[in-house]
């Protein structure tokens, strides 16, 4: 089913107000909103296209509500924590001016691992911590949001979230590689293993960060440190939600290409080669023909994003000399999972149930990039 851009967009409005209501965003309090910084992030986005696509200045208020609420409850440790206050330390008043200094917690429902205790993966999902790529997917909605709503604040918090990335870096004899995941307080790891696309987030961000803030913070030593990471690897994967976010970085690092010199291993033609040998190898073993109470609607749509943000920017990417014809067979897929999701009846089963903020922010993700990708890709540096 192949929905026209008007039904998308009020679809994609439907699940943003389920989202709101449902996280505390609309007829909450701060003490009572649930908030989640990936899912967030998406949701901070989609409120700037829905303000853009239905002119429509309530939705500019939700984004300026929600970024305000995440700062707040996720800059802060948990009511269920025996500590309490900004997590950066700094005073309530400094707290406020610089909420995203000392990175920003997850969100999970679980407290923190202390640092005594062993080790447990299976619990680990469900415990709180900070998260590397979840800070990079909210410096990305800051900054976008930065442009949308005029606000320079924005910029100086995406700036320091990036900068507090440098915690999670570990150098081990000659071998360096990001944490997964810290402490909320970032004093000790949680998570040892490196996330595979990791260091190339962490170093797009920050460049994008060094950009807009004119150079006002010292990136210079952060940068070198993930450019090391970066070199030599294959980005390449057929995880759905991993190569969603690979075509979005494709469509970043060619913006990022007209305004600097970008190593190679982080090059437009790079990340679009690895993502066409993902998608390749992804399309000949897609589950895409399950039942819904087999699939993960938020992965799948992660990958209809990135195909539809990247198909916007066709024209863009030939000018990078990137041959975009050879991705015209995977367009498709786009099609296919954002209508199946978009049948009411698929997101019945508990398989989306249990998972229907995240789903709903990322079918609705989805759904308005057929009509403002920008909201998606890079933030305008001009």
């Amino acid at each position: 089913m192949k929905t026209s851009g008007d039904d998308s967009a009020e679809l994609a409005k439907k699940l943003m107000h389920e989202f709101a209501d449902q996280t505390g965003l609309t007829g909450g309090n701060e003490a009572e909103q649930d908030r989640y910084l990936w899912t967030d992030a998406f949701a901070v986005q989609n409120f700037l296209a829905l303000a853009s696509y239905f002119d429509d200045q309530r939705y500019k208020e939700l984004a300026r509500q929600l970024i305000e609420s995440v700062h707040y409850t996720l800059g802060r440790f948990s009511p269920n924590d025996s500590r309490s206050g900004w997590i950066s330390s700094l005073p309530e008043k400094e707290g406020q001016k610089h909420p995203t200094v000392n990175g920003l917690r997850i969100g999970k429902s679980q407290p923190e691992r202390k640092e005594s205790e062993p080790f447990d993966l299976n619990k680990e999902w469900d415990r709180d911590g900070q998260y590397y790529h979840y800070h990079t997917r909210w410096i990305n909605a800051l900054l976008q949001a930065a442009d949308y709503l005029d606000n320079q604040d924005y910029i100086k918090y995406a700036a320091q979230l990036s900068l507090a990335g440098r915690h999670f870096l570990n150098q081990t004899g000659n071998r360096q590689q990001l944490y997964w995941k810290m402490s909320i307080d970032l004093s000790y790891p949680q998570v040892l293993s490196m996330g595979a696309h990791d260091p190339l987030d962490g170093y797009l961000t920050a460049l994008e960060c060094k950009i807009m803030a004119s150079d006002e913070h010292d990136f210079k030593g952060y940068l070198e440190s993930l450019e090391a990471l970066c070199e030599g690897k294959n980005w390449q994967t057929t995880d759905s939600l991993g190569l969603g976010g690979l075509l979005l970085n494709t469509v970043r690092s060619a913006e990022l290409d007209k305004h600097t010199d970008l190593p190679e291993s982080v090059s437009p033609h790079k990340l679009y080669n690895d993502a066409l040998k993902g998608l390749d190898a992804f399309s000949n073993q897609a589950g895409l023909t399950s039942s819904a109470k087999f699939r993960l609607a938020f992965r799948e749509c992660g990958l209809s994003l990135g195909l539809r943000v990247i198909d916007s920017y066709r024209e863009k990417l030939t000018e990078s000399n990137l041959d975009t014809e050879k991705f015209d067979e995977y367009v498709t897929l786009a099609d296919d999972i954002e209508g199946f999701w978009s049948q009411e009846k698929n997101r019945e089963y508990s398989a989306y149930l249990d998972h229907q903020n995240i789903n709903n922010v990322s079918l609705a993700s989805s759904l308005l990039a057929r009509t403002n990708p920008a909201f998606f890709s890079s933030p305008a540096f001009d």
